[in-house]
Protein backbone atom coordinates (compact mmCIF):
# COMPACT_ATOMS: atom_id res chain seq x y z
CA UNK A 1 0.00 0.00 0.00
CA UNK A 2 1.59 3.30 -1.20
CA UNK A 3 2.49 5.13 1.74
CA UNK A 4 2.39 2.35 4.66
CA UNK A 5 5.44 0.98 5.59
CA UNK A 6 6.44 -2.06 7.92
CA UNK A 7 7.98 -1.47 10.79
CA UNK A 8 9.15 -4.20 13.22
CA UNK A 9 7.45 -3.96 16.61
CA UNK A 10 10.74 -3.69 18.39
CA UNK A 11 11.81 -0.75 15.89
CA UNK A 12 8.44 0.82 16.72
CA UNK A 13 7.67 1.05 19.91
CA UNK A 14 10.45 3.12 20.68
CA UNK A 15 8.81 6.03 18.91
CA UNK A 16 5.06 5.62 20.01
CA UNK A 17 3.25 8.37 21.97
CA UNK A 18 0.52 5.94 21.75
CA UNK A 19 0.48 2.25 21.59
CA UNK A 20 -2.15 0.36 21.07
CA UNK A 21 -2.84 -3.74 20.84
CA UNK A 22 -5.78 -5.34 18.98
CA UNK A 23 -4.98 -8.64 18.18
CA UNK A 24 -5.56 -12.27 19.42
CA UNK A 25 -4.02 -14.62 21.87
CA UNK A 26 -2.03 -17.44 20.41
CA UNK A 27 1.08 -18.67 20.76
CA UNK A 28 2.78 -16.48 19.07
CA UNK A 29 1.26 -13.18 21.03
CA UNK A 30 1.23 -14.23 24.29
CA UNK A 31 3.49 -12.38 26.13
CA UNK A 32 4.16 -9.66 23.37
CA UNK A 33 4.62 -6.88 25.71
CA UNK A 34 7.64 -8.45 27.31
CA UNK A 35 10.51 -7.02 30.18
CA UNK A 36 12.67 -5.96 26.80
CA UNK A 37 9.69 -4.46 24.99
CA UNK A 38 8.07 -2.80 28.03
CA UNK A 39 11.27 -1.43 28.82
CA UNK A 40 11.48 0.58 25.43
CA UNK A 41 8.06 2.52 25.85
CA UNK A 42 8.88 5.46 25.42
CA UNK A 43 8.82 7.89 28.49
CA UNK A 44 5.15 9.74 28.50
CA UNK A 45 3.84 7.12 26.05
CA UNK A 46 0.14 5.67 26.96
CA UNK A 47 -0.65 2.15 26.46
CA UNK A 48 -3.64 1.09 25.42
CA UNK A 49 -4.66 -2.75 25.26
CA UNK A 50 -8.24 -4.04 24.22
CA UNK A 51 -6.56 -7.70 23.87
CA UNK A 52 -6.71 -9.89 26.39
CA UNK A 53 -3.85 -9.44 29.23
CA UNK A 54 -1.82 -12.68 28.09
CA UNK A 55 -0.35 -10.20 25.47
CA UNK A 56 1.72 -8.25 28.84
CA UNK A 57 4.28 -9.44 31.27
CA UNK A 58 1.92 -7.80 34.49
CA UNK A 59 5.02 -8.22 36.50
CA UNK A 60 7.41 -5.85 34.35
CA UNK A 61 4.21 -3.63 33.68
CA UNK A 62 4.03 -2.86 37.46
CA UNK A 63 7.70 -1.75 37.40
CA UNK A 64 6.75 0.38 34.90
CA UNK A 65 4.01 2.09 36.33
CA UNK A 66 5.86 2.73 39.62
CA UNK A 67 8.17 4.50 37.78
CA UNK A 68 4.80 6.71 36.55
CA UNK A 69 6.31 7.47 33.09
CA UNK A 70 3.42 5.53 31.19
CA UNK A 71 0.08 5.26 31.31
CA UNK A 72 -1.95 2.03 30.93
CA UNK A 73 -5.23 1.62 29.89
CA UNK A 74 -7.16 -1.96 29.69
CA UNK A 75 -10.57 -3.25 29.38
CA UNK A 76 -10.25 -6.75 29.48
CA UNK A 77 -10.41 -7.14 33.41
CA UNK A 78 -13.69 -9.20 33.69
CA UNK A 79 -11.12 -12.01 32.00
CA UNK A 80 -7.97 -11.52 34.94
CA UNK A 81 -8.01 -12.66 38.40
CA UNK A 82 -9.01 -10.38 41.32
CA UNK A 83 -5.22 -10.80 42.81
CA UNK A 84 -3.95 -8.77 39.43
CA UNK A 85 -6.78 -6.04 39.24
CA UNK A 86 -5.24 -5.25 42.54
CA UNK A 87 -1.77 -5.05 41.38
CA UNK A 88 -2.65 -2.84 38.59
CA UNK A 89 -5.81 -0.82 40.15
CA UNK A 90 -3.13 0.92 42.60
CA UNK A 91 -1.74 2.95 40.12
CA UNK A 92 -2.82 5.97 39.33
CA UNK A 93 -1.55 5.76 35.37
CA UNK A 94 -3.33 2.42 34.88
CA UNK A 95 -6.91 2.80 34.17
CA UNK A 96 -8.87 -0.40 34.14
CA UNK A 97 -12.20 -0.44 32.06
CA UNK A 98 -14.90 -3.20 32.01
CA UNK A 99 -15.76 -4.64 28.33
CA UNK A 100 -18.80 -2.49 28.18
CA UNK A 101 -18.78 -2.00 24.15
CA UNK A 102 -20.19 -5.51 23.61
CA UNK A 103 -23.33 -4.95 25.71
CA UNK A 104 -25.44 -2.69 23.26
CA UNK A 105 -28.22 -3.93 21.54
CA UNK A 106 -26.46 -3.63 17.83
CA UNK A 107 -23.68 -5.55 19.33
CA UNK A 108 -25.40 -8.49 20.65
CA UNK A 109 -27.49 -8.85 16.94
CA UNK A 110 -23.97 -7.95 15.20
CA UNK A 111 -22.36 -11.20 16.97
CA UNK A 112 -25.20 -13.84 16.60
CA UNK A 113 -25.12 -12.71 13.09
CA UNK A 114 -20.74 -13.12 12.69
CA UNK A 115 -21.77 -16.72 14.70
CA UNK A 116 -24.50 -17.61 12.60
CA UNK A 117 -22.18 -16.86 9.13
CA UNK A 118 -19.07 -18.46 10.80
CA UNK A 119 -21.07 -21.66 11.08
CA UNK A 120 -22.41 -21.51 7.83
CA UNK A 121 -19.75 -20.78 6.48
CA UNK A 122 -17.81 -23.89 7.79
CA UNK A 123 -19.98 -26.20 6.91
CA UNK A 124 -19.61 -25.02 3.10
CA UNK A 125 -16.15 -25.21 3.56
CA UNK A 126 -15.04 -21.99 3.66
CA UNK A 127 -14.94 -20.56 7.60
CA UNK A 128 -14.59 -16.67 8.04
CA UNK A 129 -13.05 -14.64 10.38
CA UNK A 130 -10.15 -17.67 11.84
CA UNK A 131 -7.57 -16.74 13.43
CA UNK A 132 -4.53 -18.82 12.94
Amino acid sequence: MKGVKYEDADVLIPKCDFLSLHFAQVKDTENFLNEERIQKIKKGAVVINTAPMELVSISVLEKRLENGDITFILDHSDEMSQENINKLSKFKNCIIYPPIAYITKEARIAKQEIFIGNIENFLKGSPTNQVN
